[in-house]
């Protein structure tokens, strides 16, 4: 181990917020000895360089209905890599824009300052790319149509660039790209439409949620799409990985079908499903990439997770190993569950309000353990963020002794590396069972699947034996966890409204924010460019906290106890009823709305609950509306 890196564990063995002492033997994922990609954007003397990738739209950004979805093939040449060479931050007078693509391109365009008078896909500047080298393309923009004036630090060029291919192997030829928001002098920028004509501007530092790889404003109205989007600041060489991972992620993974038709079917990945599973895709449980739904009452819970064990120590269960899973390729199933009933508690606020709450009521078919764990698929965009984060940062906020007596303790989940077998910080998990995002997605191609691979070479509740030949490829996988890691987060909303306003402010004072961190910074060692460096409002701290008794579940997981739950991040969770098509909330997906996941908030955060009740019912609604600006 170099010497660098054991000093780093020291630290983490010793840092607290308060500057109390614990003991926390972790390595870190990264430091300065980790292999980095190239970074977006340099500074030579002669100008500001930015590189972006970027992929085809069906249509432009303000046209509803036809921007953020996915066309077909869009795994094959269909992604091309931006640089934008900007001489006038360092005292020139153009900006040259350089694009490669993957296949050869017929007269590509480049449009630049957006006009949207005749149409909402009009630009003052419009011309056709010249070719300079196969698949290579060049401009430069020497003049601010916008203003009619020369280019200046500051100017706001939204540009668009129309990847219209020659001869593409299948799928259709004409296509346009992603509207970005470049700041002369600076770099680009997530964006909001203002005015009649949805004009660029930047977005407030408030709104970035996910830093530089935060989405611009929605006009096309496809609610159902916002966590599928490639970061806006995404790095050139992330694009394929990012769709070819996108491709598996919507693979089903026993007949090869993709879940957008007419899409082929993916014959290199057919047959790998099983021979018991919950679900034959990855996109089957995290629909659109968002919160799943518990299912009706009676119905199968294939979107759901049932981890199970043994004993109350959390020892895999002798029959159905960690996990139940309910289908099977043939034969019988090993078990299956469903929602027998909803049970209701009603109550009333002090100022007469009433409310009710709900739980699920669990009936089991073939085995009922008497250990487990109900847990709905989460959100995933956000995650490379929250694997950036340094796990010195996390373990500043760790009190797992309660030492300054604010009744707040935040125990950090320690895992083993399943590589290497070193001790690495839990993040990912609704008890932070896995370190990173590859090792959560090998966990659940695995556990939710039947799908081995590298990491998880051998299926649940079989005997680790001999060497295994992983069903999928390490350069599979990687391609998975890059699209996840890449997904960008969606901006913050309403900022400017004073409800919102009141609300936020509000959630801090009630004790919501000790628990719910907003902001963090990444690391700077993170090997992805786009995730790097980023200042990120997650609102989640990443740690284990008593969450009460009701909320308990029947299962231990690693040093998590039966009333321990990380914190979720709350970024995207506004969108909820957009993406999901409806709005379920916590672990089991019992809160119907983000006010009955609050009144079930017990344990450590206890006391915010009480101090929800007692606000009035216009200040209630007020940390609502924050809560749904996010």
């Amino acid at each position: 181990m170099p010497l660098n890196r054991i000093v780093f564990v020291l630290l983490l063995m010793t840092t607290s917020l308060n500057g109390q002492e614990r003991l926390y033997s972790v390595v870190p994922l990264f430091d300065e000895a980790t292999k980095l990609e190239p970074a977006i954007q340099a500074s030579t003397e002669e100008a500001l360089i930015t590189h972006v990738a970027d992929r085809v739209r069906d249509r432009h950004a303000r046209e509803n209905g036809a921007y953020d979805h996915y066309l077909s093939f869009y795994w094959e040449e269909r992604t091309v890599a931006i640089e934008i060479v900007d001489r006038v931050a360092k005292g020139g007078k153009d900006i040259t824009i350089n694009i490669k693509s993957l296949a050869p391109l017929n007269k590509p365009d480049f449009r630049c300052f957006f006009r949207g008078i005749n149409t909402v896909a009009e630009y003052f500047h419009n011309v056709a790319t010249k070719e300079v080298a196969p698949n290579h393309y060049t401009t430069t923009v020497t003049y601010n149509n916008l203003e009619n004036r020369a280019l200046q630090v500051g100017d706001r060029m939204e540009f668009e660039f129309s990847p219209f291919l020659l001869e593409p192997k299948r799928g259709r030829s004409n296509y346009y790209g992603t509207a970005f928001l470049y700041i002369v002098g600076k770099g680009l920028m997530p964006w909001i439409g203002r005015g009649e004509k949805l004009d660029s501007h930047p977005q407030s530092h408030s709104m970035k949620l996910g830093g530089g790889t935060t989405l611009h404003v929605p006009y096309s109205n496809e609610p159902d799409n916002r966590f599928k989007q490639m970061a806006n600041n995404l790095a050139p060489i992330s694009a394929q990985p990012f769709m070819l991972g996108r491709r598996l992620h919507h693979t089903d993974f026993g007949d090869g079908r993709h879940s957008e038709q007419p899409n082929p079917v993916f014959e290199k990945h057919k047959n790998k499903l099983g021979p018991h599973y919950v679900a034959r895709s990855c996109v089957a449980c995290h629909v659109n990439n968002g919160r799943a739904l518990p299912p009706a009452v009676g119905e199968p819970m294939y979107q759901t997770v049932i981890k199970v064990a043994g004993n109350s120590n959390g020892a895999p269960h002798q029959t159905l190993g960690t996990a139940i899973q309910p289908q099977v390729l043939f034969g019988d199933g090993e078990a299956n569950a469903v929602i027998g009933a909803w049970s209701y508690d009603d109550g009333k606020y002090p100022d007469g309000k009433p409310f009710s709450v709900r739980y699920p009521l669990y009936r089991f078919n073939g085995i009922e353990p008497e250990f487990y764990s109900v847990r709905l698929t989460p959100s995933l965009v956000g995650m490379g963020l929250l694997e950036a984060i340094s796990e010195l940062d996390i373990l500043m906020h760790a009190d797992q002794d309660d030492l300054d007596g604010d009744g707040i303790s935040g125990k950090p989940q320690i895992v083993k590396d399943p590589l290497t077998g070193q001790s690495r910080l839990g993040r990912f998990g609704y008890k932070a069972g896995q370190a990173t995002v590859r090792f959560q997605i090998a966990g659940a191609l695995n556990s939710d699947m039947g799908i081995t691979t590298s990491i998880q070479p051998y299926l649940d509740g079989e005997e680790k034996e001999g060497k295994t030949d992983p069903e999928l490829s390490d350069e599979s996988l990687l391609n998975m966890t890059r699209y996840v890691s890449s997904l960008g987060v969606p901006p913050r909303r309403n900022v400017d409204a004073k409800d919102v306003q009141r609300g936020e402010k509000l959630f801090e004072t009630i004790g919501c924010a000790s628990c719910h961190v907003p902001m963090w910074k990444t690391s700077k060692y993170h090997p992805q460019a786009e995730l790097r460096s980023q200042t990120i409002w997650p609102y989640t701290d990443l740690l284990l906290h008593d969450m009460g008794k009701e909320l308990a579940d029947e299962l231990t997981e690693g040093k998590a106890t039966r009333r321990e739950w990380r914190t979720p991040p709350l970024w995207g969770i506004g969108a909820t009823a957009g993406v999901s098509g409806g709005e379920a909330y916590l672990h089991d997906g019992r809160a119907r709305t983000l006010e009955e996941a609050i009144l079930w908030h017990g344990g450590e955060s206890a006391q915010s609950n009480v101090k929800f009740r007692e606000l009035s019912e216009a200040d209630r609604l007020a940390v609502i509306a924050f809560l749904k600006s996010l």
